[in-house]
C-alpha cells in the first residue's frame, strides 16, 4: 500500500525539524502511539495501537532513521508485529521539508507499508481509508503541535 500526502505548518522549517527529530514530541501526534524509546542510534522501540473495524491490534515497533539530509529529509524503516505475530507491518517513509513563501514548512511524506496476517486479510481500499484518516489525525496534531510552539517562542 502506498500513502503519500503534503501538507503546510505555519512554522519556520529548522523548528519542524527539531520537532520530527524528537520522538517525544513526536509521540504526542502519531494516532495510537503509546511509548517511544530510543534504543541506540536513529533506532526506536515503540508500542502503537491500531483498530480496524472490530480488530484492535498492538505492535511493538521498531523504527530507524536510515536515511537523512539535515533539516531536509528523513527516511525511517519501520518494522513491527502484534503478539505472536497475528499480523505484521513493515514500512519504508520518506518524508521532505521545504519552505513556503510564506516563511512555514511545507511537509512533504509517503510510505510504503506491507501488512500480513489478520491486519492483511482487509482489502487494501479498507486499509488505505483507515490510513488515510490517521494520517490527517498526524497532520492536525503536528500542525497544532508546531504553531503552538512557534507563538510561544
Amino acid at each position: 500500500m502506498q500513502i503519500e500526502q503534503s501538507f503546510t505548518v505555519n512554522a519556520p522549517r529548522s523548528r519542524v525539524w527539531t520537532l520530527i527529530r524528537d520522538p517525544e514530541q513526536m509521540i504526542t501526534c502519531v494516532p495510537g502511539c503509546e511509548s517511544i524509546e530510543e534504543t541506540g542510534p536513529d533506532t526506536y522501540k515503540a508500542a502503537v495501537v491500531v483498530s480496524v473495524g472490530p480488530i484492535k491490534a498492538r505492535f511493538s515497533m521498531t523504527i530507524k532513521v536510515i536515511e537523512e539530509t539535515i533539516m531536509e529529509y528523513v527516511r525511517t524503516e519501520s518494522k513491527g508485529e502484534e503478539g505472536s505475530r497475528a499480523s505484521v507491518v513493515q514500512a519504508i517513509s520518506d518524508m521532505r521539508l521545504t519552505d513556503t513563501p510564506e516563511g512555514g514548512t511545507e511537509i512533504h511524506y509517503s510510505s510504503t507499508v506491507e501488512i500480513s496476517g489478520r491486519l492483511g486479510r482487509y482489502g487494501s481500499g479498507m486499509m488505505k481509508k483507515i490510513a488515510t484518516k490517521l494520517a490527517a489525525k498526524f497532520e492536525d496534531s503536528f500542525r497544532a503541535m508546531a504553531e503552538k510552539q512557534e507563538e510561544v517562542c
